[in-house]
């Protein structure tokens, strides 16, 4: 059994009727066969159609080699059936291919960068080209080019030729396939090979415009948008545009250096904000210090500093420890009641403790879990209400050491 590929003659073929030859019932749903069908199946980078079956939607179209698997879910048609191609979406992905031939020639005219492959998502299309020296000139400039010939409204023609012959034509991409080969000819612009369904005219594909290019395993991936998913895209970047501009209370064409004065002011607010952190540390680890030193036993010389932060505080702990940590027979406990709980278990450079196999007998009573060195351990995972038990923990196997 062969399908006839109605596609492959006519792209603008919206409804049309068929003949089922068969069904098939599968994991998920019926795959059914036609002896004819408009509907793209998935191939060369560009989705499936999807439409209706008689009045059944269709979820896929799966290319099988001679024939094309319309996969349903719904009751088997039988006979002659009407069908419908979802023409928004097919249309759509009409203006995304052609419009990539267009770019992918006019990156290869202008500076001679060949596409290795391409992509037609959902929301955007890819190409990817064989440098990854593309730069913002050249994209411009190929951008530039495929809006010219867009404009120009070019005929683009569909021929069959056989292998042999389509080699002779010069095509803009060799093709290695025997037999017969579908010709994709842009007016006086591009030739290639291939299977998918594209608009009659260059001025049917409305507008290219390129999104971001970035370099990917020695190629450039580029990001492209056509026909209305441009003025959907033009139409949301004028919109974000406006909001900033309204923010600023400024014109489009101030709004980046006035972007960057806002940066510095903010890196400088940050910068000062860092220092007046690393003061307020150290007169919190002096107020945690001397509270400390009244707690110890005169024949005591080490000092322990127990304290549970606040979530909010979380930022500023650490900073709080290397202050403490400054000083000399100084053990820290300290906790952070976020959630799940944290533990920082840190003492003076060559301190006696060996705080990673404290953390550990307290994480295996308390819960949690985490490591480190004999100076500094943390964890984290605890429970939140296990948080006082697990310093209380850490306290009195401290107590139990001989170190003093």
């Amino acid at each position: 059994m062969k399908t006839e590929r109605v596609y492959y003659y006519n792209s603008y073929l919206k409804e049309f009727k068929a003949q089922v030859i068969k069904t098939v019932i599968r994991e998920k749903g019926l795959a059914v066969y036609l002896d004819r069908t408009a509907f793209y199946p998935e191939s060369g980078g560009q989705p499936s159609d999807r439409g209706w079956i008689g009045e059944t939607p269709l979820l896929d179209v799966l290319d099988e080699g001679d024939r094309i698997a319309h996969c349903i879910d719904g009751a088997p048609p039988e006979g002659e059936v009407q069908c419908r191609v979802d023409w928004g979406r097919r249309f759509d992905h009409m203006q995304q291919h052609t419009g990539q031939h267009i770019l992918s020639a006019a990156f290869l005219r202008h500076a001679g960068y060949a596409t290795v492959s391409f992509h037609l998502g959902p929301e955007s299309c890819t190409i990817d080209l064989e440098s990854d020296r593309v730069g913002e000139s050249q994209l411009e400039a190929a951008e530039n080019l495929a809006n010219q010939i867009i404009f120009e409204n070019r005929t683009v023609r569909v021929d069959f030729r056989s292998s042999q012959d389509a080699q002779q034509l010069g095509l803009r991409k060799s093709v290695e396939r025997e037999g017969d080969l579908r010709i994709l000819e842009i007016e006086e612009f591009d030739l290639a090979a291939c299977g998918g369904t594209h608009v009659s005219h260059t001025g049917a594909v409305g507008a290219l415009l390129i999104r971001k290019a970035e370099k990917r395993k020695g190629m450039t991936r580029v990001e492209f948008l056509c026909g209305g998913r441009a003025t959907q895209a033009a139409r949301r970047d004028y919109s974000i545009l406006g909001e900033v501009a309204r923010k600023f209370s400024a014109g489009f064409p101030e709004i980046p250096p006035l972007i960057d004065k806002h940066f510095e002011q903010l890196r400088a607010a940050e910068r000062r904000e860092e220092r007046l952190s690393e003061r307020l540390a150290h007169y919190e680890a002096g107020e945690l210090l001397a509270a400390a030193n009244k707690k110890a036993s005169k024949k005591k010389t080490r000092r322990v500093v127990k304290k549970i932060f606040e979530a909010e505080d979380a930022a500023r702990v650490k900073s709080v420890v290397r202050a403490l940590m400054e000083n000399p027979k100084v053990i820290a406990l300290i906790g952070i009641r976020t959630d799940p709980a944290g533990l920082i278990l840190a003492q003076s450079q060559g301190g006696p403790e060996n705080l990673g196999q404290l953390l550990h007998k307290v994480t295996e009573q308390c819960g949690g879990k985490g490591g480190g060195s004999r100076d500094f351990a943390q964890g984290g995972g605890l429970p939140a209400a296990s948080l006082e038990k697990a310093l209380r923990l850490a306290e009195k196997l401290l107590r139990s050491t001989r170190t003093k």
